[in-house]
């Protein structure tokens, strides 16, 4: 049977496991989400910031009956892992790398869960917001990984690339880490803080800058969508009037993702190199 699902390999995303009794309080202290009341099955987008609020990373979280375990760009791999490790002290909590161990399946679509349940029978599965569609995560054993495309695509998902993910992403204007979110991000700038900053919980790192914004100012940038006649590149500085306003971020075919001037207004005509572009959202 044929659906309008599609499936994709990203086990390469850097992955931690959480255990320990304090596992859920430990990163409550430290993410921008709250995580005290997380139960198994449920799932939390968080950022971890400084205590100036910008972003040192930005994971997506699932609670198991045993554990925490969290996903991350691959770009993470080298720097969040010990970023996090920093601030266990006395905390009754183990973090273990599982990259390795696990594998993660990416399937989006309307019905993805469904079909997810249906062909890969594991309970770690959960949503995810990174396309702006119906998306989901199964969580599985490495060794299993080709058997859950298999099996996928005989219950009629159509493997997917890299390529087509991130049109898609650009399309629904969903920010990445590595495009429109790095280590000089706010995480108001990328757009991220009404699904991934509680900001009625209690004191965490960097909460005082999150408040400050939040409650009494704004932020300089924001990230917009783009739409051209004419190809966009990533990187490509945008100029209002023959001012630098902002840059391109993420490019796929005529459309792109920029972080921009707070300033300039939705249906701006934006000069990229030799392109106009128009801020679409």
């Amino acid at each position: 049977m044929e659906t309008n699902v599609l499936v994709a390999d990203r086990s390469d995303r850097g992955k931690l496991r959480f255990t320990g009794e304090q596992r859920a309080w430990f990163l409550h202290q430290i993410l921008t989400q709250a995580f005290e009341d997380i139960k198994p099955g449920e799932s939390r987008e968080a950022a971890m910031i400084t205590a100036h609020g910008r972003m040192t990373g930005y994971l997506e979280a699932l609670a198991t009956q045993e554990a925490i375990v969290a996903h991350f760009e691959p770009g993470l791999k080298e720097t969040f892992p010990e970023a996090i490790r920093r601030y266990v002290f006395a905390t009754r909590v183990e973090i273990d790398d599982v990259s390795d161990e696990l594998g993660l399946v990416l399937i989006a679509g309307e019905g993805w869960r469904e079909l997810a349940q249906t062909a890969v029978p594991v309970p770690r599965i959960h949503e995810t917001h990174s396309l702006g569609v119906p998306a989901g995560y199964a969580w599985v054993d490495r060794d299993y990984v080709s058997d859950a495309l298999t099996n996928l695509q005989q219950a009629g998902a159509r493997p997917t690339t890299e390529e087509e993910l991130e049109a898609i992403r650009i399309e629904h204007g969903v920010p990445r880490w590595g495009k429109e979110m790095d280590s000089k991000t706010l995480p108001q700038e990328a757009g991220i803080d009404e699904r991934a900053v509680h900001y009625d919980k209690g004191c965490y790192l960097g909460q005082e800058a999150m408040a400050k914004i939040h409650f009494r100012g704004k932020v300089n940038r924001r990230v917009v969508k783009l739409e051209a006649e004419g190809p966009l590149k990533t990187g490509t500085e945008l100029s209002l009037d023959d001012k630098k306003v902002g840059s391109v971020t993420s490019a796929a075919n005529g459309r792109a993702l920029a972080l921009v001037n707070q300033a300039v207004e939705t249906g701006s005509q934006l000069a990229a190199g030799d392109v106009q572009a128009k801020v679409v959202a």
